[in-house]
């Protein structure tokens, strides 16, 4: 915020002495002044969004050429149509190539590349008192006497008041992100972490062995479907589910329906993961024709 209110103060400054100073500075020379400043400002104002909209350079690219290009124009409008033209794409190229260069840096080299661009936003006034021709000899000493103290003090407030506050404030930014980020993560490693239970389910004389399994809500499970008989058995479950996993092709994982169906061949053995996201009751029975009928009937009681 600090730099957006000291470039806007800078901007104020520069229209001002422009309007006094038109008369004495020519086209050419108001097209120089335009593009300086309005091509430092925007390379400013866009590795200050880059860096502080990290990760979405289009919004940061957007917000800067339109800055950019405002100020640009702004500058140049008291020279005239092809300074003010100068400095609006100035400041909208500036603007965009700033973005970009903030997006790659971290905050640190962001800190040093905005001091860089911000000193040489205020040596545009400078140009004000170098370029206006040499007849007008009274106002050029008026700004030899004015101009070492005014910029001795604007440069002093700039470097050792404002951007000392302006980094803590990008830190500040990084910093709370940082923390966010890893909240995130640990609480994701946590889940993620949680100890998976094994279960095995048997099936032997059209029964299932155990027929009624006790689960709790968000820990994976590893389910083992055992056929011990010599005819092909299945189980299906509907039950609110995440990230079913299997190791073969004979799980099918209907996630509109949250349908589970694992099946296993005579004396064969099939695994599949899922993880429960819902507590209650859900029953799982055997799809094979008539088998459901004879027994082959159990439930997963989720807690």
């Amino acid at each position: 915020m600090f730099v957006l209110v000291s470039l806007m103060f800078l901007l104020l400054i520069v229209i001002m002495v422009s309007r006094i100073m038109k008369k004495t500075i020519k086209p050419m020379q108001g097209m120089t002044i335009s593009m300086f400043f309005s091509m430092n400002v925007g390379l400013t104002l866009g590795i200050l969004f880059g860096v502080t909209f990290q990760g979405n350079l289009f919004y940061s690219t957007i917000i800067s050429i339109i800055l950019g290009a405002s100020i640009g124009f702004l500058s140049g409008c008291n020279f005239g149509l092809l300074p003010m033209l100068e400095g609006l794409m100035a400041g909208l190229m500036a603007g965009m190539m700033g973005a970009m260069l903030g997006e790659m840096v971290d905050g640190g080299q962001s800190i040093v590349l905005i001091r860089i661009f911000l000193l040489l936003s205020i040596f545009t006034i400078f140009l004000f008192a170098l370029l206006p021709s040499k007849s007008q000899k009274t106002f050029q000493s008026q700004m030899g006497f004015l101009t070492p103290f005014f910029f001795s003090v604007f440069i002093l407030f700039y470097f050792f008041g404002g951007i000392p506050f302006a980094e803590k404030q990008i830190n500040f930014i990084k910093d709370s992100s940082l923390v966010d980020h890893n909240l995130h993560s640990n609480a994701q490693n946590k889940l993620e972490k949680k100890e998976i239970k094994i279960i095995s389910i048997e099936t032997e004389n059209m029964k299932y062995s155990p027929s009624e399994v006790i689960l709790e809500k968000n820990q994976p499970v590893s389910l083992e479907l055992i056929n011990k008989d010599n005819i092909e058995h299945d189980i299906e479950v509907t039950i609110p589910t995440s990230n079913t996993i299997s190791s073969n092709n004979h799980v099918h994982h209907k996630k509109e329906e949250n349908m589970i169906h694992l099946h296993v061949g005579p004396k064969n053995t099939e695994k599949m993961s899922f993880t429960p996201i819902n507590t209650g009751e859900y029953q799982f029975v055997c799809t094979i024709p008539g088998h459901k009928e004879l027994g082959m009937v159990g439930k997963f009681i989720i807690k």
